[in-house]
């Protein structure tokens, strides 16, 4: 994920504007990373989560590891299969759950968390509700009740983010008392991410929405405002029309920490190569436009 990456020359103020306040811009990219200035991209994510779980009463763990399992932490991510962003939101769920835009995890985070909480609602603990999040509620319910199968995805899904089996969990959902996840008090996201990370402990998330990954972003608009940001980059996207056509942005969020806890959005097409993304960059410096390239 993005780290605190900012412009590395002096640039024109144009191009300024498109990556932070005035004044506020470190020399170089690596010194803002170095310096631990700005929140990354996967502090933010944890900062999101951590607020979501807390809302809706989910432990962090559970919620960190299915974003984890689900996106890998990209936000700009779309599976084969369609499902969009951080949490993976199908079309038709996001439109149903009243999600707007699923590339905005501010946005999605905390809808996948309402939505786990009213599936362990309909199916009685949160390893069925993720199962149904990864299968569909409909084929939890008929494998319940013996009608149908689940899949092995599902499966390895289930027992990858709680550490039990389907078959566990739908036997707690029968059993009285019932149980459900627990986790001590206190646990971080940040600490669930880099045990994630140590090899072996998990696999890579799902190969249908690996090609789709966008590991670089030309990044066309900025600003602690969302909304603003999100309008600047409407305009350009209308400026540029010919060259972006209906592309659909990645939405950074991510705290300045030398100007307090307001997050700083930026706004990038993504692009799979540097190659690409430089010479999309080149296309709309090439008609007069503003752009930088930039690793997420």
């Amino acid at each position: 994920m993005t780290r605190a990456l900012l412009p590395a020359l002096a640039l024109a103020a144009p191009l300024a504007a498109l990556m932070a306040p005035a004044a506020a811009a470190p020399a170089t990219p690596a010194a803002s990373a170095e310096t631990g200035k700005e929140e990354t991209v996967e502090q933010a994510l944890c900062r999101l989560i951590e607020g979501a779980a807390k809302a809706r009463g989910l432990p962090v763990a559970f919620l960190t590891r299915l974003i984890w399992r689900e996106s890998s932490f990209r936000p700009g991510v779309v599976s084969r299969a369609g499902a969009q962003g951080v949490a993976q939101f199908m079309p038709g769920t996001a439109q149903e759950r009243g999600l707007s835009d699923p590339f905005d995890p501010e946005q999605a985070i905390p809808a996948a968390a309402h939505l786990l909480i009213d599936l362990r609602g309909r199916f009685g603990n949160l390893g069925l509700a993720a199962a149904a999040y990864n299968g569909g509620p409909g084929r939890v319910s008929s494998w319940l009740a013996g009608t149908g199968g689940l899949p092995a995805e599902t499966r390895t899904y289930v027992a990858a983010i709680t550490g039990r089996s389907a078959e566990d969990w739908a036997a707690a959902a029968k059993a009285e008392p019932r149980t459900d996840l627990t986790e001590p008090e206190g646990t971080r996201c940040l600490q669930v991410t880099a045990s994630l990370r140590i090899r072996g402990r998990t696999e890579s998330f799902f190969a249908d929405a690996a090609a789709a990954l966008a590991p670089w972003g030309v990044q066309l608009a900025g600003n602690f405002s969302k909304s603003i940001a999100l309008a600047s980059f409407g305009r350009a996207r209308d400026r540029y029309a010919a060259i972006l056509g209906d592309v659909r942005p990645m939405i950074i969020g991510t705290r300045l920490r030398n100007r307090g806890t307001r997050a700083f959005y930026r706004i990038r097409v993504p692009s799979e190569t540097r190659a690409g993304a430089e010479a999309l960059c080149g296309r709309i410096r090439g008609i007069g436009g503003a752009c930088i390239v930039l690793k997420t």
